[in-house]
Parts: structure tokens; C-alpha cells; sequence
């Protein structure tokens, strides 16, 4: 089957532009050889308002409407109205540069025998997996989680981001209380829940050797308490891998509880804050 050349774009949720955060929330792709034009938004929302505080699930619904009316209007047009060597023009006009909250990425092309496969393969990578497969999103999420529970009982203002550490060697966690200058208690939230145990391991290791490092240093937080998420118990191998890492952590005089547990994260914070 004679392979074509096809242009997609990203849709991008930016609720903050100039943090420079994003979550890409569906995809569009055109072949203008055949007049193919198609499209997929996100469904799932809760992705998206535990990483981004200020989206709400009833805004998430409205953007959702309003993406897939706009979406659907040009697919018609596209239909009835629209030469196929239009499209070219029609994703460019798609793809310029908005001062919105949702906008489209830079057009992008390959080439496809299959345009309503590939789309879904697209999707599938850019929204489906897109940042919830990074360590760095997740941990996010947990942050947000945990930063929530503080302000909760109003302990946010106790616990803020900072760097523990010297000037040759720091981390920086997301939650530090100090008194007099110095580091007396921190929380980090921490994602173990990798796809494979190496995974696991890897990851949190990292953090067992920031830890350990501190340790030699003298300069960990006398109180210091992991937020951790793990696999199920029944993904034996995996649950394993994690509960390793989690022993480790508790023989460095670290306090683990899971993410969940918020009495358990406030009675800790409680504990450091006079």
C-alpha cells in the first residue's frame, strides 16, 4: 500500500504559560492526499486536575466541549467543503500560536499507509502515556497531594521547597521545615511505581544515595519522611522491588508512609511545627 505524508498536531493544555508546563490533551491528524481529517481528546480527566490545581473537572468538561465543537466544525468543513490540498492550510491555521489556555504544538508530519491507525498510535503516545509515564510528572502529582494535606490543616506555610545540603552537594526537596537556619524536617513525596522492577530500584536508589549522603554529611533533616506510592501487592516481583527500597529508607532513620496515609503525613509535620 503506497505510503502518504501526513501532518499532526499536538493539542496542549497551558494553564500557566509562563511556567512552562503542559499536558498534551489530544491529537490531530491530516493526510491531504486522501482528505483525511481526524481527531482524539483526553477522557480521562484526573490526570490532569492532580497535576494542575486550578483545573477543575467541570472546566476540563467545558474545554473538552468547546475543543471537540471546534474540531468537529472543521472535520465537516473538511468533508463537504474543503479540497484535500486545503488541509495543508487548514492544520497551519490550526497550529498558530494562540495566547490561550489551550493550544496546539508546532505541525509535525510522517508517513503513513493507515492515517486513522496512526492517529490512535499518536495518541496513544503523546496523551495516553505522555506524562504519566515520567517519574518527574508522577512525583508531581504526589506533590500536589501532599501540598494539599498541608494546607489542609494549615501547615503549608511551615513546609516549603528548598535546598538541603552544602554548596558542593544539595537536593532540593519539596517540603522543608527549618528553625534557626537549618533543615529540621522534610517530606518527599516519592513514586515507585515503574513498570519493571530495575525500574524501581534505579529510582529509588537515587534516593537512598541522596539520603545517605546527607547522612555522611551530618546535615539530614532530623526528621525526614518518604510520601511513597508502590504497585499493587499481587505484581509480586514489582511489590518486592519496592518494599526493598522502602526497608533501605527505614534503616536511614526515615519515617515511610504511603501516599495516602494523610494522618499519618500530618502527624509528622505536626511533630516539627511549634
Amino acid at each position: 500500500m503506497k505510503r502518504l505524508f501526513a501532518h499532526y498536531t499536538l493539542v496542549r493544555l497551558l494553564p500557566q504559560a509562563d511556567a512552562g508546563e503542559f499536558a498534551n490533551i489530544g491529537v490531530v491528524l491530516a493526510c491531504p492526499e486522501t482528505g483525511y481529517f481526524g481527531f482524539r481528546l483526553m477522557k480521562k480527566q484526573r490526570r490532569v486536575t492532580q497535576f494542575f490545581e486550578e483545573i477543575t473537572r467541570d472546566l476540563l468538561t467545558k474545554l473538552r466541549k468547546e475543543l471537540t465543537a471546534e474540531l468537529a466544525h472543521i472535520q465537516g468543513l473538511v468533508a463537504s467543503r474543503y479540497a484535500g490540498s486545503d488541509l495543508v492550510q487548514v492544520m497551519q491555521d490550526l497550529a498558530k500560536p494562540r495566547e490561550t489556555m489551550v493550544r496546539y504544538a508546532p505541525l509535525r508530519g510522517l508517513m503513513t499507509d493507515d492515517p486513522v491507525a496512526d492517529l490512535d498510535k499518536l495518541f496513544e503516545r503523546y496523551v495516553q502515556r505522555d506524562l504519566s509515564v515520567a517519574p518527574e510528572y508522577h512525583e508531581q502529582v504526589l506533590t500536589n497531594l501532599v501540598k494539599r494535606t498541608l494546607a489542609h490543616e494549615k501547615l503549608a506555610s511551615a513546609f516549603v521547597a528548598n535546598d538541603v545540603g552544602t554548596e558542593d552537594f544539595h537536593i532540593r526537596l519539596p517540603f522543608v521545615h527549618e528553625r534557626d537556619g537549618l533543615a529540621l524536617a522534610a517530606i518527599k513525596p516519592l513514586d515507585l511505581t515503574q513498570d519493571e522492577p530495575t525500574k524501581i530500584y534505579t529510582h529509588g536508589d537515587l534516593w537512598l544515595g541522596h539520603i545517605r549522603r546527607l547522612k555522611a554529611l551530618h546535615l539530614q533533616p532530623q526528621g525526614l519522611l518518604v510520601a511513597a506510592e508502590g504497585p499493587a501487592e499481587d505484581d509480586v516481583k514489582r511489590f518486592r522491588a519496592y518494599n526493598d527500597i522502602v526497608g533501605e529508607l527505614r534503616l536511614l532513620d526515615v519515617t515511610v508512609v504511603d501516599r495516602i496515609d494523610t494522618r499519618g503525613i500530618v502527624e509528622f509535620a505536626k511533630t516539627y511545627v511549634q
